[in-house]
């Protein structure tokens, strides 16, 4: 059995983008649409200043509430690991995007559907590597087989300063210094997740057929999160 494990050195990203490029050209992506995001982290003042560069995409949960919500099974889990989209089954609903604790997928407009990063999941079917990994100028990036003690992940996981992002397929190197929440948190699905599970989408696949229902469901929930953040605004104030 495989079961996949994504290792990002933190300490030595040069913050190129190469891997975010490389992303795009494989997935036929707009310049302005990315599955791979690269955000720098600047602390210290002058001259006592450090910089480090954080990879942002989609972390394939244990236990993805994408896959949970999709209201036509869309999106799902491979028992290896990687979350995976059918883009043939995909309504558009864009109910995954508002589950989604990593805000990790991407709606494409002309196409209808919501797109994010499969970690490469053809090409590792076929022994190669992610166009990432695959790309990374510095070897900051790599993929690893858990169930293969063999495999080189197992020693990289165990470097000083490795954080595993829990409830997520994801480890990352933290340089020494620098705060373990600049990376992502660990997993937790939202409330409304299950909400949606036990109460919003059987009741919106019997009113109004599975594609119809999702649609204003996902509407409804999408503007109850609007006005709750508007109003934590407003009560910051």
């Amino acid at each position: 059995m495989t079961k996949y494990a994504y290792y990002v050195d933190l300490g030595i990203c040069a913050g190129c983008e190469a891997c975010t490029v490389a992303c795009q050209n494989l997935n036929g992506l707009d310049y302005d649409m990315r599955f791979t995001k690269i955000s720098r982290h600047i602390q210290g003042s002058y001259p006592n200043v450090t910089s480090m560069f954080v990879a942002n995409q989609c972390m394939h949960c244990d236990n993805p509430p994408c896959a949970n919500v999709c209201p036509t099974g869309a999106t799902y889990k491979t028992s290896e690991g990687p979350v995976q989209v059918d883009y043939e089954k995909c309504i558009g609903c864009k109910y995954c995007m508002t589950a989604c604790p990593y805000e990790a997928r991407t709606f494409d407009e002309q196409e209808n559907v919501v797109k994010k990063c499969s970690l490469c999941y053809s090409r590792l079917a076929q022994g190669e590597q992610p166009a990432c990994v695959q790309t990374c100028l510095t070897g900051a990036r790599m993929i690893g087989d858990l169930d293969n003690p063999a495999d080189p992940i197992h020693e990289a996981i165990q470097h000083d300063g490795v954080v595993k992002v829990e409830g997520t397929s994801f480890y990352f190197r933290v340089p020494a210094g620098f705060d373990r929440n600049l990376v992502p948190e660990n997993f937790q699905a939202a409330g409304i997740t299950y909400a949606w599970q036990s109460i919003f989408q059987p009741v919106g696949q019997i009113m109004l057929g599975g594609t119809v229902g999702a649609l204003l469901v996902s509407m409804a929930i999408n503007a109850v999160k609007s006005m709750r953040k508007e109003g934590a605004e407003h009560g910051g104030h």
